[in-house]
């Protein structure tokens, strides 16, 4: 349920990164990033012609597979 109250809804705000955002955060190249985006355990989402990736989600698939040193 949506509340009328617009400070309620402003943590319901879901952010989007792009392959160049995806790109900028990993220091990887656009067509790098793209293709991160077509792997089948990337969380990927295709809008259109866009590829998007949910920021929680892109959080979460990065985290599972750090390193550990």
């Amino acid at each position: 349920m949506i509340s009328n109250n617009p400070s309620l809804n402003e943590d319901c705000t879901t952010v989007f990164y792009t392959t160049k955002q995806i790109a900028s955060m990993l220091g990887c190249s656009i067509p790098t990033a793209r293709q991160l985006f077509y792997r089948k355990d990337f969380p990927a989402l295709k809008i259109g012609k866009n590829l998007k990736v949910e920021k929680n989600a892109f959080e979460k698939w990065c985290s599972v597979r750090r390193l550990e040193s």
